[in-house]
């Protein structure tokens, strides 16, 4: 009988801890969707809808629904390929790494070709660089994916993608609350989360967010004491990323993404220079971040590293990073 007891034990913990794992490990899982591509890729509109398909992993089939999403790679001009949600069943989910998701996003490449696979690796990086930095943001899982299209219609295709936390789920992690309101100030924000994002995102040379209108942030609250803590997300536009369809906002006066543009609002040095730390801090491990994600090419990874280079020889000059985050940020 302890026998039995022990085995029903260990066999529950085993499931418990691959039921949670979808975002402790940074190895590749294959995944195949088998669904009406040409339905799913025809609804793009303001009302779209759950589209029935197939998830086949780990040698097992689950019946899932999917919908388009997204902005800019919403539109079928822009990308073949959106980015989706993923409705999971979770009676089928239990024991399985989607056992705590009922719903996860996908990133997709925009088109079936090296170079936009290669966006959606960086892509991927960013994410990861920014684990790095805090745990206040979204975990990411890559994946190899195959799309079959029932009707035929179209041919299977084979791409890097990848999986991203559920919003509710990161706070939930961080005992933290979702908070989906517009118009607050940056400086209403939490002042080291805040220092800490924008001189992130000006690594990456990505300026497409906004904390007041909530574009590509999240925000999360904590007790009434703690101030809310901005979590950024979708770095496409960034110049890390340095997309193909990617351009500068208007107002910038720049010719390039991967021209930097410092997007935070002043702090004095006395609240820089820490966040500043982090960075010079962490730069071994966001470096070999950088060479660690599967299937990124060497020109790609090269890329990288110089602009990152970049970005390091910037804030190790007093004047220069003075310049750059404190004198050109927004007042």
């Amino acid at each position: 009988m302890r026998y039995v007891l022990l085995i029903i034990f260990i066999f529950l913990i085993q499931s418990q801890s691959f039921s949670q794992s979808l975002f402790a490990s940074d190895s590749i899982i294959h995944f195949q969707i088998n669904c009406d591509l040409e339905e799913l890729l025809n609804d793009r509109g303001e009302n779209n809808k759950y589209h029935d398909a197939l998830f086949r992993f780990n040698n097992n089939s689950y019946t899932v629904k999917l919908k388009t999403r997204g902005i800019y790679r919403l539109k079928k001009e822009n990308c073949f390929l959106p980015p989706i949600h993923v409705k999971l069943d979770k009676n089928q989910m239990h024991g399985t790494l989607f056992e705590n998701y009922k719903k996860i996003k996908l990133v997709l490449p925009c088109y079936n070709k090296t170079n936009y696979e290669q966006y959606i690796l960086k892509e991927y990086l960013a994410y990861k660089i920014y684990n790095i930095l805090t745990a206040y943001s979204f975990n990411v899982r890559l994946i190899k994916l195959t799309v079959v299209d029932l009707d035929n219609k179209y041919d299977s295709i084979d791409c890097y993608a990848f999986f991203i936390e559920p919003f509710k789920n990161l706070c939930k992690r961080v005992s933290g609350y979702p908070l989906d309101v517009k118009n607050i100030h940056p400086n209403f924000t939490n002042t080291e989360m805040i220092t800490l994002m924008s001189v992130f995102q000006y690594m990456i040379g990505n300026t497409d967010w906004s904390v007041k209108a909530l574009h590509n942030i999240k925000l999360i609250s904590f007790e009434k004491s703690q101030k809310p803590i901005a979590v950024p997300y979708d770095f496409d536009q960034s110049g890390l990323v340095n997309a193909a369809y990617a351009l500068p906002a208007e107002h910038l006066n720049i010719q390039s993404v991967k021209t930097r543009v410092y997007n935070g609002f002043y702090q004095p040095i006395e609240v820089l220079q820490p966040v500043l730390d982090i960075f010079f801090q962490n730069k071994e491990k966001i470096y070999q971040a950088v060479y660690s994600v599967q299937g990124l090419k060497k020109r790609y990874i090269d890329e990288t590293i110089k602009y990152f280079d970049q970005f390091y020889k910037t804030i190790d000059h007093p004047k220069k990073f003075k310049y750059e985050l404190i004198q050109k940020s927004r007042k």
